[in-house]
């Protein structure tokens, strides 16, 4: 069992991995590709859903979604379970979009990982699932948001490569 002293200097890192991710992903419009990702990896799903994944307001999202449907990468159609709702479905531009995305991230982690080998990598891969798999079950904070979960955009687009 993770003793509080480990845990602790995890905590500690936490920062660090937050500001990495920023330097490799950038902050450009970061939300509303998240967003994409998510009704990617999701299937079509209601703007409200989207808002619960993400754990953003709704008037959030759905700006997120205007701009993403202005861009031709989200559409909307009636959902067949309630009239009133749409469900949001990702483009092939927008399919295209998360795989540019992807690809440019994985250019710059080469470029940032030069000094590490693939075991390296693979351990950090395998580490960083296990503790997203541990903390599935911890219920989601309001201040939680695409900047506070940094894999969720990298996993759908590691799906879609």
């Amino acid at each position: 069992m993770a003793t509080p002293h480990a845990c602790a200097a995890l905590v500690d890192v936490f920062p660090d991995l937050l500001r990495a991710r920023r330097t490799l992903v950038g902050t450009t419009n970061t939300p509303a590709a998240v967003a994409l990702a998510v009704v990617h990896q999701r299937g079509p799903l209601r703007i409200s859903e989207v808002a619960e994944h993400l754990s953003l307001d709704l008037s959030t999202v759905s700006r997120h979604v205007t701009h993403l449907k202005a861009k031709g990468l989200l559409t909307s159609a009636p959902d067949p379970d309630d009239g009133r709702s749409q469900r949001l479905s990702v483009t092939d531009a927008g399919v295209e979009e998360l795989r540019t995305f992807r690809r440019a991230l994985v250019d710059r982690l080469v470029e940032h990982l030069d000094g590490w080998d693939d075991v390296d990598v693979d351990d950090l891969t395998r580490l960083l699932g296990r503790l997203t798999r541990a903390t599935e079950c911890l219920p989601r904070t309001a201040a939680a948001s695409p900047e506070t979960t940094p894999t969720t955009l990298e996993t759908t687009l590691q799906a879609n490569a």
